[in-house]
């Protein structure tokens, strides 16, 4: 039975001014072999640069936990930009779960994302496709997510 839950848009890493860490589309241009991981996980044609944050009550984080993940990402892999090079050692991995996101009368193919020392209250979806796009999506838009792990 899959996991199913529902999370809230909040755009981060295009807010203005930006505070805080790099968000995933500077990452994925730092870390090249992250796309091509996530691609030969899921078979995907491309990988939309950066990642869709969805706020989560703490629970789907703890669940979330109790899966096996498609995609298991050592942290020591990742880069990141000054000053934040330490964040990688503070997240230990980064656990990938195949799903599907669902808006009103739309879905998608995604990745949830959470770090093995996750973000609290927070889930990233990766994706194929500009995920606000493809689901009409603005900041506050609910989100429904059915995670299928094996």
């Amino acid at each position: 039975m899959p996991l199913k839950f529902e999370g809230i848009v909040r755009f981060r890493s295009s807010a203005s001014p930006l505070v805080g860490p790099p968000g995933e589309t500077q990452i994925l241009a730092l870390n090249p072999e992250r796309a091509t991981r996530i691609l030969t996980s899921t078979g995907w044609d491309r990988l939309e640069p950066g990642s869709l944050n969805l706020e989560v009550p703490h629970t789907v984080i703890d669940a979330l936990a109790t899966l096996i993940p498609q995609l298991v990402e050592d942290a020591a892999t990742i880069s990141y930009p000054p000053p934040y090079e330490h964040i990688p050692s503070i997240r230990k991995a980064y656990w990938y779960y195949r799903a599907i996101a669902k808006a009103p009368g739309r879905r998608a193919s995604v990745l949830v994302r959470r770090a093995q020392v996750p973000v609290l209250g927070t889930v990233e979806l990766f994706a194929p496709l500009h995920l606000v796009r493809a689901l009409s999506l603005s900041a506050s838009s609910k989100v429904r997510v059915e995670v299928h792990a094996p």
